[in-house]
């Protein structure tokens, strides 16, 4: 390998760890007021080079400090001249012999480039996914929520993932034997690139970007939980930082059991059922209030593009933590060319050919208007018959769950 090359892969090395690598923190606070009396700026990665600095290395620093910013400290006698090190911004030499403990605990803690001795995400398990007893179990989407219901050695677990405060999680198990059954539930959920600190406490993790000091909770309600974290040990890379939960099932005879976990930014426990289902319910309301059109047309295509499709792809998103803006914009664009509010109410476009019936979501239930074909311009609902008005307000929706209309041919 020649010189450049060599210079080149160790600058993508050394890139990977600072973009990618958690810091292996330590449990307890960090004093950071150390680091500033040194005048290392905490908000960078610390990356700790515990070898005298050579003329290659010396180049892969330099390289490597063109493309990303971060604190480099040097614990050997470096073997290039100080006017070489000055090129280096942000570098810092702090011979081990002299650090000090407390600031050595500190770098230690931050440092990104430390060995790493544990084979968690050995697989790359760098996607979300939820196994039941170790097989990857793929929900179905019902709008607006994924769901599957499955057996294994006799135990039903319906299970549901939905969207409110965050993203949440509802097993009800239930134990289909006369005798006592046991089974295991694993949760991976991935995490933006960063550098985080993780906290597992009685009913939550918590979890903190330690570059823009952002906080989320991985809230549960579950005894025998298991927890992995990519950065507690050490990894060789954490490209794909995530957490990973397992929890441990024991049932009696004909037992059930409902978890419920949630992943948001903020700290809260859901306990009964009730409360549970509850949350759930709320949630497809405020779904259904944002998708609060459907349609039927002539063309049946074009129907499970808008009514079925498109949610699907913005929703998908939603719980990914991104966006669709191609398929919302697409939505709303359908959306406005059927409907149109004035200050009487709402009026379906009569210009939208092909329209059979459209679904309103008002009043947290689905009113259908049906458009039918007839000489006279009318809107026909609770037995009263208004000619030459097609306007939908909102004291013919809180009366009528059926409306039908006609624009005259």
């Amino acid at each position: 390998m020649k010189k450049a090359e060599y210079i080149q892969k160790l600058k993508e090395l050394i890139l990977n760890r600072v973009r990618f690598q958690a810091p292996n923190i330590n449990k307890g606070d960090i004093d950071y007021s150390l680091l500033n009396a040194v005048g290392i700026d905490s908000i960078y990665p610390i990356f700790m080079y515990k070898k005298p600095l050579s003329k290659v290395f010396f180049e892969a620093f330099l390289q490597a400090k063109k493309e990303g910013e971060f604190n480099l400290i040097l614990t050997e006698r470096p073997l290039v001249s100080n006017r070489k090190i000055k090129q280096l911004k942000k570098t810092f030499v702090i011979l081990k012999d002299e650090i000090g403990s407390q600031l050595n605990d500190v770098l230690q803690a931050l440092n990104v480039n430390y060995l790493s001795h544990t084979n968690f995400l050995k697989n790359q398990n760098k996607n979300e996914f939820i196994k039941i007893n170790n097989q990857k179990i793929n929900l179905d989407f019902v709008p607006f929520y994924t769901a599957k219901k499955v057996m294994f050695d006799g135990i039903i677990y319906n299970i549901k993932e939905f969207l409110l405060n965050g993203k949440n999680y509802i097993f009800d198990i239930i134990n289909t034997r006369n005798n006592s059954a046991k089974g295991q539930i694993e949760i991976n959920i991935p995490l933006p690139q960063g550098y985080y600190f993780f906290k597992k406490n009685f009913d939550h993790i918590e979890i903190e970007n330690l570059t823009s000091k952002q906080k989320a909770y991985f809230n549960f309600f579950a005894k025998k939980v298991m927890v992995d974290f990519s950065s507690m040990n050490g990894i060789e890379s954490c490209t794909y930082a995530c957490i990973n939960m397992k929890i441990e099932i024991d049932l009696l005879p004909k037992q059930k059991k409902t978890f419920f976990f949630n992943f948001g930014e903020e700290k809260f426990s859901l306990v009964s059922t009730k409360e549970i289902n509850d949350f759930f319910n709320i949630s497809q309301v405020l779904m259904n209030k944002r998708f609060d059109v459907k349609i039927t047309t002539k063309n049946q295509k074009f129907d499970y593009n808008f009514n079925l499709e498109q949610p699907k792809k913005i929703w998908q998103a939603w719980n990914d933590f991104s966006y669709d803006e191609a398929s919302e914009n697409e939505w709303l664009k359908t959306k406005n060319l059927i409907l149109k509010n004035n200050q009487k109410g709402l009026e379906i476009s009569e210009a939208f050919k092909g329209l059979k019936e459209v679904k309103l979501y008002r009043n947290n239930v689905w009113k259908r208007v049906f458009i039918v074909h007839n000489d006279a311009r009318y809107l026909f609902a609770g037995r009263i018959k208004y000619y030459n008005f097609t306007i939908l307000t909102k004291e013919i929706f809180d009366k009528n769950n059926e409306i039908y209309l006609s624009f005259a041919e």
